[in-house]
């Protein structure tokens, strides 16, 4: 790979790094109920919190392949850490309401913004 080629991939390794780190602080919520103070109120911890912060670091593992299945994956898995938001506000499991519940929406479009800058970037995976 010539120097051009990782340049233009900047921009995909760095959305996938934070993708992967944002999955991890999801699973160490799901443990435990809050991570780095980032919830004005602890939620309870629950299993289902950390599978969807899986989805979301699975989703950046996949796009560090640089290839179009390793694309679509992580758009997959970053869909169903979407999906999971809305099962966890659902379920109770994250506040419905308030600064908590903002930030859960919050999250939820950062996702979503990572999805559509991949799709934006699909020419440059191989």
């Amino acid at each position: 790979m010539n120097t051009i080629s990782r340049t233009r991939h900047i921009g995909i390794t760095a959305v996938s790094i934070f993708a992967i780190v944002a999955g991890l602080g999801e699973i160490v919520v799901g443990f435990t109920g809050n991570y780095l103070g980032i919830l004005s109120k602890d939620i309870r911890p629950s299993l289902s919190t950390a599978v969807i912060g899986a989805f979301y670091s699975l989703g950046g593992l996949s796009l560090l392949t640089m290839r179009k299945w390793g694309a679509v994956l992580g758009i997959l898995f970053i869909s169903a850490e979407i999906l999971g938001r809305v099962y966890l506000v659902m379920a109770g499991i994250a506040p419905s309401s308030g600064g908590d519940a903002l930030k859960v929406v919050i999250g939820g479009a950062i996702a979503l913004a990572v999805i559509l800058y991949i799709c934006s970037q699909w020419k440059k995976f191989e």
